[in-house]
């Protein structure tokens, strides 16, 4: 591990000498870089966002990086070997520069100071633990140190002060460098359920005139893990239809040959049609909660997971008699018993904070601020 850290300090050392010459070209003083490595596509969060400000502020020049780098240290770093030039221009002619998770070029570079970087982190919520957090061995600890994990941040969203408590851990910095904005998506979920909803039915009529439990758990490395097959059996399959979303690079498809995907539709399109969801340990479910759906967590690993990576969230204690480690049990409570709504709307108050749609237009707002703009009257 010490020889792999003084590889990566030599890497770095190169970078930042690269980096000088681009600091060079003139900073763009209506730029903003939207840089992301989740996914290949902008998040519902980058366009909400790109679409405020090219409504609002036209005058912006929006530059979108995203690029999907696998978590292995051959990939990350080899795969960025040549898109990491792009970043660096843009890095060095931007004002305002957004991330959705943790970025290379973002913490290991040193940047002019008139760029500042806002993290919107990915999830809505920390409810497993994460960052600095998980770094319980001295070679995770001397890695992290070494890739300069989450540094150079300016401001972080949050959605409530609670989960502030949780990213403060994870990122490493103190209260004052967070808002408790929210994210965009919360306005989307509030905004296009009626939408999305005609366009699930639209495609799949069936559908409509059914009770749907939605499936949806968090990332797991193996696939046998999330015993699917057990919760398809327990579910009555006459008066109910399951829809399931794992992650989308995991390879599920034999699993569940029978059930419904519907894999053209995102989680947040699928929460429209949900009568009652089911996950474990993902932020989903304060994206459900944000719509008032009943919320069953099926945690059947909760001791392992408790242990690795950990939990930040007593899940007991916020959803009490409706957590499960046996799926037919859970059924059972689902199908048979009146779910009291006081438990999503005390765990909605908590994680969310006051919910309304206007996220969007206050996160645009600090964005223009920060980049030195005066932000319109609304």
């Amino acid at each position: 591990m010490f020889f792999l850290c003084m590889l990566i300090n030599i890497y770095i050392f190169i970078l930042n000498s690269i980096y000088i010459l681009f600091k060079l070209f003139p900073t763009k003083k209506n730029q903003i870089l939207f840089l992301s490595r989740q996914t290949n596509k902008p998040s519902i969060d980058f366009r909400m966002i790109i679409e405020e400000l090219e409504q609002n502020y036209p005058e912006y020049k929006i530059k979108v990086i995203t690029k999907r780098v696998e978590k292995n240290l051959k990939d990350f770093i080899f795969k960025n070997m040549f898109s990491i030039f792009s970043q660096m221009y843009y890095l060095s002619t931007s004002k305002v520069c957004i991330i959705d998770g943790y970025n290379m070029s973002v913490s290991v570079l040193k940047h002019k100071k008139v760029l500042k970087i806002v993290q919107i982190w990915h999830s809505l919520g920390a409810i497993k633990k994460f960052g600095y957090q998980v770094l319980y061995k001295k070679r995770n600890r001397l890695f992290a140190k070494a890739m300069h994990m989450h540094k150079n941040y300016d401001l972080i969203l949050s959605p409530s002060k609670q989960t502030t408590n949780y990213f403060s851990m994870a990122f490493n910095y103190p209260h004052k460098k967070f808002i408790d904005y929210g994210l965009p998506r919360i306005d989307y979920l509030l905004n296009k359920t009626k939408v999305n909803k005609e366009k699930i039915y639209k495609k799949y009529p069936e559908l409509k005139d059914k009770k749907i439990i939605f499936y949806a758990p968090t990332f797991r490395c193996n696939n046998h893990k999330y015993k699917i097959k057990s919760l398809i059996k327990s579910i009555d399959s006459k008066d109910y239809k399951l829809i399931v979303k794992l992650h989308p690079y995991i390879n599920y498809q034999n699993e569940i040959k029978d059930i419904y995907t519907c894999d053209e539709f995102s989680s947040l399109q699928l929460l429209s049609v949900a009568d009652f969801v089911i996950t474990d340990y993902s932020a989903i479910s304060i994206e459900a909660a944000i719509l008032d759906k009943p919320i069953f967590i099926y945690a059947y690993d909760l001791e392992e997971y408790e242990k690795y990576p950990g939990l930040n969230v007593d899940l007991y204690s916020e959803f009490g008699k409706y957590v499960f480690k046996n799926p037919k049990k859970l059924f059972q409570v689902l199908s048979q018993e009146k779910y009291d709504m006081k438990t999503v709307r005390k765990y909605k108050k908590k994680y969310v904070g006051n919910v309304k749609k206007t996220c969007t237009s206050k996160i645009v707002n600090k964005i223009v601020e920060m980049s030195g703009y005066s932000v319109k009257a609304s």
